[in-house]
């Protein structure tokens, strides 16, 4: 272990190489994710855009209909993970704060989460990038002034970015509504956080609460999905200690390898009382009750939506847990402010890159392909055609439009219809889609209609689920 201590700088240079190799090849080697495949299945209309063959969540939870889709301002943005991976290298090189900190570059690109994400083309890396500049403005504009006073511009600007990261990822897009927002958020904390003479542990444990109070206050006012907390109470409270888990324990702890300074970081908080510390212990808090809650209210609603087994539905839905690595950026520049400078040759750091290090090789590169590529290609559709895809209910739709590009849907017009094992596909077979010659069925589906032939199989890969799914026509 003495070449870790003695040639520590070299190891965490060989690690960001490794992990920008290995981001790169599982780009290469996977298929895009379901959420890149739902977003590139937007269409234009006259007024806006849809969902070429319906929404995601339909009224029935069983069945598809194409006319059943929302009509949105702008299609949702599809982020390239290299632009993400080139803000970070950028701040490796240009910004002191992580010039001197490079392992966590190594650290977030190794995360077997941006591993994930990366090969699926989502999001994460582009996010974590972003907030992490908000942050890393928030820091300059504190460590600017040597009496803990930021520039009110700075923060502003720096609010302003971090909450740019979040509303990119429901598809905001009113810029002036961005910045107008980052104001009212700068005024309120740069007023309140300066005022409050009290240590970071605090702070961070009361903006958790927080999170928690925002999100239980949007479902008693039945704000969108969090309205599941009123209606399905127990399920919610189930799944609550089990987000916990997921997102704080799994995720963060283990995930961003944070466990060899939670212990000496959470003492030292005590210590600290200045508005900079506390201002990142309220971000980090807050992000982490905010994310964790809505983990647990996501589980629950469509846990319901989808009639999905109990409580199974959430080992399904466990990458969710990966939300919280928006914050990685934040929480490393909290430890480095409580610690001064941070050990980069601890041999617990070692220890959980070795831990890590399976997960993110068997995403990058194992990678994933899917299996609706070969049974797009068994179709024979014209233009103008229909076809049925029938599956489980769970992620029914978004399987659904993984045969969307594949086919040329947009450009031949081609309609596609689900239905879940669970509705009467076959009595729908002849009468409302009887106009339908082709059915693909998923792996999870053994009973096959009368009057159909099989025209092509296959297996599923292990990571998909596995099983065999077929492509039939009416004989």
């Amino acid at each position: 272990m003495k070449w870790f201590e003695n040639r520590n700088e070299h190891f965490w240079i060989g690690v960001i190489i490794f992990a920008i190799l290995l981001n790169l090849f599982a780009m290469y080697n996977s298929d895009s994710g379901l959420d890149v495949h739902v977003k590139s299945s937007y269409v234009e209309i006259e007024n806006g855009y849809v969902l070429d063959w319906g929404d995601l969540r339909q009224s029935d939870p069983n069945a598809s209909n194409p006319n059943e889709a929302t009509i949105v301002e702008m299609a949702p943005m599809i982020w390239n993970p290299l632009i993400g991976m080139a803000l970070l290298i950028i701040f490796a090189l240009m910004v002191p704060l992580m010039k001197n900190n490079r392992p966590i570059i190594a650290i977030i690109l190794l995360h077997p989460t941006v591993v994930f994400s990366t090969g699926k083309i989502y999001d994460e890396l582009t996010l974590i990038s972003l907030f992490g500049l908000g942050a890393l403005v928030l820091e300059y504009s504190y460590s600017k002034n040597q009496q803990n006073k930021p520039s009110f511009i700075l923060n502003m600007l720096a609010y302003s970015i971090m909450i740019t990261a979040l509303m990119l990822k429901v598809n905001f897009d009113s810029i002036i509504s961005l910045f107008s927002i980052g104001i009212i958020v700068a005024i309120v904390t740069t007023l309140s956080i300066n005022r409050i003479k009290t240590d970071a542990r605090i702070i961070l444990l009361s903006g958790f609460i927080l999170g928690i109070i925002a999100i239980l206050l949007l479902g008693i006012f039945g704000y969108g999905t969090s309205q599941i907390i009123v209606d399905e109470p127990l399920r919610f409270i189930y799944a609550l200690p089990f987000a916990i888990l997921d997102v704080v324990i799994i995720y963060s702890i283990f995930g961003m390898i944070l466990w060899p300074f939670v212990k000496s970081t959470w003492e030292k908080m005590g210590e600290f009382e200045d508005a900079y510390t506390n201002e990142f212990a309220f971000i980090i808090g807050g992000m982490s009750g905010l994310i964790t809650m809505y983990v647990a209210v996501l589980w629950a609603y469509e846990s319901i939506l989808w009639d999905s087994e109990w409580p199974w539905h959430m080992f399904t839905m466990g990458n969710n847990g990966r939300y919280i690595t928006i914050i990685l950026i934040p929480i490393w520049i909290l430890i480095k402010r409580v610690h001064g400078e941070i050990d980069w040759a601890n041999r617990n750091l070692l220890v959980g890159l070795m831990l890590i290090l399976p997960l993110s090789l068997t995403a990058g590169l194992h990678g994933q392909t899917m299996w609706t590529d070969d049974a797009s290609e068994a179709m024979e559709l014209n233009d103008d055609e229909h076809f049925l895809f029938v599956s489980d209910a769970t992620l029914g739709m978004h399987w659904l439009y993984t045969f969307h590009n594949p086919l040329d849907a947009d450009e031949k017009n081609i309609t596609g219809h689900w239905r879940s094992d669970e509705s009467n596909w076959m009595f729908d077979l002849n009468n409302n889609l009887s106009h339908i010659n082709w059915i693909v069925l998923a792996p999870e589906i053994e009973e096959t209609p009368e009057g159909w032939k099989i025209e092509k199989s296959g297996n599923a890969d292990f990571l998909n689920g596995g099983g065999e799914w077929k492509v039939m026509t009416r004989t």
